[in-house]
């Protein structure tokens, strides 16, 4: 994560410059909220990196001796089927039409959108 963390230490540094040159020639407060948003966005990502590799030390990926078997492991669980994922597109166009046509239409984009989203988090819920 050190690459990583300094990656964005960079970005955030550019943000940085460009916004504090935006807002000097600019004077417009739209950009330079942006820009300022965009730095502080970076900053996160990079703290975020920075603490989890203070915490949890170099990975393999880190070190320039490493093997590459030393990060292989499971892979993880992947379903192999679920009528969630299409019902949950069909919650979020009926949703998007609800905006433009209705309340009722909205109300029963999110309700189907609620059921889709909870039904894929808890299909696999049981399995260890």
């Amino acid at each position: 994560m050190k690459a990583e963390a300094s990656l964005f230490a960079g970005v955030a540094g550019f943000f940085f410059v460009a916004g504090l040159g935006y807002a000097l020639w600019s004077r417009e407060p739209a950009g330079t909220a942006a820009l300022a948003v965009s730095c502080l966005m970076a900053l996160v990502v990079c703290g975020f990196c920075t603490l989890n590799h203070r915490k949890r030390g170099p990975r393999p990926e880190d070190r320039k001796e490493a093997d590459v078997r030393e990060r292989t492991g499971g892979l993880g669980f992947f379903p192999p089927r679920s009528g969630y994922p299409p019902l949950t597109g069909l919650a979020v166009a009926l949703t998007a039409l609800g905006v433009v046509f209705g309340l009722w239409l909205f109300v029963i984009g999110v309700g189907l959108l609620v059921a889709g989203v909870v039904g894929m988090v808890m299909e696999f819920a049981g399995r260890s």
